[in-house]
């Protein structure tokens, strides 16, 4: 900040705080007597690095602030936790008189990226050691003002937690249906009234083994079929080579495997490349239409997308497989999201962990096996899947906005630029 706001000084941190770095103790995998929790690297995440032995530790309290010393998050800063801190933390004990402490954990979190660009050593990079002189840091002299900023950015974290707490929630009811889903099905028979798509589950194999066969695929219901790939699809390619002439500012849109995700069988865009082929181009072989299933088969093997609706002009390149399946038996997304199951990843790993350069060739994507109930089933089976994954992707939005306004509201309240009244 060129010129400090009416009510503001700026301070060296070391005439705020009090540095004290953490001692190599005696740890445990248990909390035993005379052990507090562990603070080292992911205890500053909030995670739990097991205990230490308090005895001459060097013992953190609520209102302190931690710091990472070394490695490649050097600077990393931790608050409101209560243990004995590792030797590559350091606890940063506020004058209170003087600065809030929650307010110094956001002014530390503001400065980080000016921390890891100040690192020192020429072996793991680590604070530099003169980090209380030359390191400032702005606040209003207004005790009670530093609070009220805490306060609204600890508003803001609490949204962004109790909106992960949901993402990581949903992902695990996710793992879960789609387990039920691959094994058991729905039964057609049945209506769930708690449940606006579609009927009740099949019971389990245990329950009931007379509704179950054996098959490579392990136990299923007896009027699914196990089908592979290629004699679902009507076609199963690749892409070509070579397509860096063609990549372009504007165009059609190039996808690669980037833009897959094992997180769901939807494209991400974070990354997004455009190219411009013509007409009559080699690349037309290989044109995604709706409902095409992309399978990377170069590197990390078995990653999938679904072709959404109204996609457009679309490629992709050799590390890619494209599997166009004959609609009036299956439903794309069925077999997407079976594929990403972890039935359907099993026949992945071991291509994976073969040792050797994974990579898959046509005749063996089109040999994967593929479960197959009715096409009323899958739909059914697909809407469940999908009605989930949009509810996480609609908390994840939510992160994004509260995340973003975070980093607002720091830039803005911790140097002044916006006054708290």
């Amino acid at each position: 900040m060129s010129e400090l706001v009416v009510g503001w000084v700026q301070k060296n941190i070391g005439n705020l705080v009090t540095f004290k770095k953490g001692k190599k103790v005696e740890t445990s995998d248990e909390l035993l007597d005379g052990y507090l929790r562990y603070l080292g690297a992911s205890g500053l995440e909030g995670k739990d690095d097991g205990y230490g032995l308090s005895d001459n530790g060097v013992i953190a309290n609520k209102t302190d602030v931690l710091m990472l010393w070394d490695g490649e998050r050097s600077g990393l800063v931790g608050h409101k936790q209560f243990g004995v801190v590792s030797s590559t933390v350091s606890r940063l004990r506020p004058e209170t008189e003087l600065i809030d402490p929650t307010f110094l954990y956001y002014s530390l979190l503001l400065n980080f990226n000016w921390i890891q660009q100040n690192r020192t050593g020429t072996g793991v990079p680590h604070v530099p050691k003169d980090l209380g002189r030359i390191l400032n840091i702005c606040y209003p002299i207004d005790i009670e003002i530093q609070q009220k900023i805490a306060k609204i950015l600890s508003t803001v974290d609490n949204l962004i937690e109790k909106t992960q707490t949901l993402i990581d929630k949903y992902t695990t009811i996710k793992q879960g249906m789609m387990a039920d889903l691959f094994t058991r099905g729905i039964d057609m028979t049945t209506s769930d009234t708690s449940n606006p798509k579609g009927g009740k589950l099949r019971p389990s194999v245990e329950d009931a083994p007379e509704l179950y066969k054996q098959t490579e695929l392990g136990w299923v219901p007896k009027e699914w079929e196990v089908k592979n790939l290629g004699e679902l699809a009507e076609k199963v390619t690749s892409g070509s080579r070579d397509w860096a002439a063609y990549y372009a500012d504007e165009g059609d849109l190039f996808v690669r495997i980037s833009n897959l995700t094992r997180e769901h069988i939807n494209f991400r865009w974070k990354s997004i490349r455009y190219v411009d082929i013509g007409n009559g181009s080699e690349g037309e072989r290989t044109r995604l239409a709706e409902g095409d299933i992309l399978i990377s088969i170069t590197a990390d093997l078995g990653i999938i997308g679904v072709v959404p609706n109204d996609f457009g002009r679309a490629f992709i390149n050799q590390h890619t497989a494209l599997v166009r399946l004959t609609k009036e038996i299956v439903n794309p997304r069925f077999i997407g999201n079976f594929l990403h199951s972890h039935a359907g990843q099993f026949q992945f790993e071991k291509f994976n962990d073969s040792g050797a350069k994974a990579g898959l060739n046509l005749p063996t994507v089109a040999s994967l096996n593929c479960l197959l109930p009715s096409l009323e089933e899958q739909d059914l089976i697909s809407v469940r899947v999908d009605s989930v994954d949009t509810q996480i992707e609609i908390y994840k939005i939510e992160l994004a906005k509260y995340q973003s306004q975070k980093k607002g509201l720091m830039q803005d309240l911790l140097t002044g630029s916006v006054r708290v009244n």
